[in-house]
């Protein structure tokens, strides 16, 4: 599970941000997760908020170019070619500067903290340290301003000299000894290949996932528990048929692709509704935005809670109805329904799940965060907690006030319309 993030000079997000998934609030509360050992207990489920442009879906980002740089560094970033990073670009000074990535993980019970800071050219430092029964040990340390860049402690078993003599200057040591099954670094390195997931608002159905995902041996069970999600969300569907079809039509004749396999065919997927006595199977592409966006999570939502991985979601109520928001939130939150512990994290401008409109608020004050920009255009990433809000308030009348900023301000001028001044 995610214990913290740590993220700078990434997009808009210039100095060192961080995000917690420590509880601040407990309480009684049955949606934390205790950590054996460290004395914490960890979030299901954080929300991030902010105007447009403030840097939301930038958060979301930095994990994922991390995952990716860990994933692929030693396989698919070129030997000479720059490191595709994305520095904050308002200012010429941090173009120049590395940016820091950092993660605390629990993996089997035991913290994992692991980053390392890049710039265009090389990796600048890498580092894991790891806490067995509380006490740190340092496994990896890299910095290229030393004479030996790479320096290994004694816990960490393996080949490690050879592997770094191998690791380019543009690429992770992690990455690369993954490549090699290093065995000791592999729960690390799997947390970012299969533990952590991200679903974006433009990516609205993830054909791929669902694939995987009924593909198992358990299909029986996960096709019971794909229809379980589908029928929650009230859209009239009472079944769901995937088929596949003959070899050689392309994806322009069959839109509602769901996924071409290895012999050139394809896999169709239709919802079943019911019409009176009658069943109509209509395929994906022709239902609503609205279907098609619960669709699109519900397949990464099954694979998080089936593996107990870190679910990001960028625009979680992009075409969703807030009730579908809440229904996504409180399975998380659901220890029975989320017995693996997985994590949500998702940005979104739906104030609802801060008040009490639909109810007791979705959200404890300890899962929410806000993100706004400075005059310098670097976003800033900050908690409800900073604020100390009483129990019994209204969290979504005072975010729409301005208590916790992070809120759009328009200006007083006049607007300028086909050339003549009007007054707003």
């Amino acid at each position: 599970m995610l214990i913290r993030f740590r993220v700078a000079n990434f997009r808009s997000l210039r100095d060192d941000q961080e995000l917690s998934m420590v509880s601040a609030l407990r309480g009684g509360r049955t949606d934390l997760v205790p950590v054996e050992g460290l004395g914490i207990d960890l979030l299901r489920v954080a929300g991030i908020y902010g105007p447009n442009a403030a840097g939301k879906s930038n958060l979301l980002d930095a994990l994922l170019f991390m995952a990716e740089a860990v994933v692929g560094s030693h396989r698919l970033w070129p030997p000479v070619g720059p490191i595709p990073r994305e520095p904050f670009l308002l200012d010429a000074k941090s173009h120049e500067e590395p940016s820091l990535f950092e993660v605390d993980l629990v993996i089997g019970g035991v913290r994992y903290q692991y980053g390392f800071a890049l710039d265009s050219e090389k990796i600048v430092e890498e580092w894991l340290h790891v806490f067995p029964r509380g006490r740190r040990q340092v496994w990896l340390s890299r910095d290229v301003e030393e004479a030996e860049p790479f320096a290994f402690g004694k816990h960490l078993k393996g080949n490690n000299r050879i592997l770094a003599r191998m690791t380019r200057p543009n690429c992770l040591f992690l990455s690369v000894a993954a490549g090699y099954n290093h065995e000791a670094l592999l729960p690390v390195y799997r947390w970012f290949a299969q533990g952590f997931r991200f679903a974006a608002a433009e990516e609205r159905v993830s054909w791929a996932s669902l694939q995987q995902f009924l593909g198992r041996r358990e299909r029986k069970e996960n096709e019971a528990a794909l229809l379980d999600l589908l029928q929650r969300a009230d859209l009239g569907v009472t079944g769901f048929e995937v088929r596949k079809e003959a070899p050689g039509r392309s994806s322009e004749e069959q839109p509602d692709l769901f996924l071409r396999s290895p012999d050139g065919g394809i896999w169709v997927f239709e919802l079943k509704h019911q019409t009176g006595r009658a069943t109509v199977s209509l395929p994906a592409a022709k239902e609503s935005r609205g279907t098609r966006a619960w669709l699109s999570l519900v397949g990464p939502i099954l694979e998080a809670l089936e593996s107990g991985s870190l679910l990001c979601v960028d625009e979680l109520d992009a075409s969703l109805h807030p009730r579908l928001a809440v229904e996504v939130i409180q399975i998380f939150q659901n220890p029975d329904l989320n017995p693996k512990g997985a994590q949500l994290l998702f940005n979104t401008h739906d104030t609802s799940l801060l008040g009490t409109l639909l109810g007791e608020p979705v959200l404890h004050r300890d899962q929410v965060w806000f993100v706004e920009k400075d005059r310098d255009g670097a976003s800033r990433l900050y908690p409800l907690t900073n604020f100390k809000p009483r129990k019994v308030e209204n969290v979504e009348r005072g975010y729409f006030h301005g208590r916790y900023g992070a809120i759009p301000y328009f200006s007083p001028r006049p607007l300028l319309l086909n050339g003549q001044k009007q007054e707003s």
